[in-house]
């Protein structure tokens, strides 16, 4: 990462500290007459708006979760994971960290915590360090399978959420920050469907991957990368990833539903097949009833939209009746259905809106 990009991986390779950029906007004001509002002839002051007042008495106690609970059970299940990087003809090591996602020795981490790794171990709760290969990794989604080179008993998988957090919901980030072990933080949901761009489009991440993150204020640190987010039950919702340097409270989780997609992907195909749409497209201004849409710029002859009669300057307003906001949630609600899955698109088309059926295909391999 260079000087210029606000953003940062969370594993342990170094990376420089960006410069915060700050900007203010100034509001222009005029002056306020002063004096008794005057009325027209003919025209009677309105009521005020009434406010919504709530005089119940205050509860007396707001019950918290249990969070040490939480952590002690999620705890054995979360990991180190050590790569051995050769860079300038030295060997340097890195450590990230991972989670058990079957007693088949499954781990589940970013890709960048392992991408160039000549060697990497696992170290699990009780210490002790297993050898451990790449079974598949995918830069456009930062995310890696490894596969543990010897049996080990006791290994606890986690639970996947299937759907994702909501704002405001409580979650937990347990991890390996600063190869410290065995480390909780605690905050909240900040946010959903964060980009590249939201992200401070960080170099060791692709800006052309399929990125929809969570944001959290819980404390995120080099380290964190491919451990948990977990909500009140234990149950994971995100794979952390990264955090910005120009802000505060400020870190970003892969959502649990990419995460499944991508493990039945690699279990099934040996791999993760990229969904094609067959379109170029641009983030758009705001249509009639919806606050912003997605314009398409290119329609490839004979793909899939294309065969779903997409024409350039449509306008694709939602997904499966889910509202888009820009290019990247087209991307991400695509791959998160897979290939061969029907995606029914909203578009506006001039005054007209219509629903056209897209049947995903496996993206060309490059």
């Amino acid at each position: 990462m260079d000087a210029t990009s606000p953003g940062q991986i969370c594993s342990a390779r170094p990376a420089l500290t960006a410069l915060a950029l700050a900007s203010a906007l100034c509001l222009g004001c005029r002056p306020v007459e002063e004096g008794p509002a005057k009325l027209q002839p003919g025209v009677s002051p309105r009521d005020p708006p009434s406010l919504i007042i709530d005089r119940s008495p205050p509860r007396a106690a707001v019950t918290l979760p249990d969070f040490a609970t939480v952590a002690r059970d999620v705890g054995p299940s979360v990991i180190g994971v050590i790569s051995t990087i050769e860079a300038g003809g030295e060997r340097l090591r890195g450590i990230g960290s991972g989670m058990v996602v079957s007693t088949q020795g499954e781990i589940l981490t970013n890709e960048h915590v392992v991408s160039r790794a000549r060697d990497i171990k696992v170290q699990l709760p009780d210490r002790t360090q297993v050898p451990a290969t790449i079974r598949y990794a995918d830069p456009l989604l930062d995310l890696a399978l490894l596969q543990l080179e010897r049996e080990v008993d006791g290994l606890q998988p986690l639970e996947f959420r299937s759907i994702d957090p909501s704002p405001g919901e409580w979650i937990m980030a347990v991890g390996q920050p600063f190869a410290l072990g065995d480390t909780v933080t605690v905050g909240v949901v900040s946010g959903l469907r964060r980009d590249h761009a939201d992200l401070g489009s960080p170099r060791d991440l692709d800006p052309n991957g399929i990125w929809s993150f969570i944001q959290t204020d819980a404390s995120i640190n080099i380290g964190n990368s491919g451990g948990p987010l977990v909500d009140v039950e234990g149950r994971v919702v995100g794979i952390t990833t990264a955090v910005r340097q120009d802000g505060q409270g400020l870190a970003f989780a892969i959502p649990s539903p990419m995460a499944l997609r991508f493990i039945d992907e690699v279990r099934t195909h040996g791999r993760m097949r990229h969904t094609r749409l067959g379109i170029g497209a641009e983030n758009s201004h705001a249509h009639a009833g919806y606050a912003s849409a997605v314009r398409v710029t290119r329609v490839d002859r004979d793909g899939p939209g294309d065969r779903a009669s997409l024409q350039v300057d449509d306008l694709i307003l939602a997904v499966d009746g889910e509202p888009i906001a820009r290019v990247s949630d087209v991307a991400y609600l695509a791959q998160l259905a897979g290939v061969g899955a029907k995606l029914n698109l909203t578009i506006a088309r001039g005054e007209d809106l219509r629903t056209q059926q897209v049947l995903l295909i496996p993206e060309i391999a490059g």
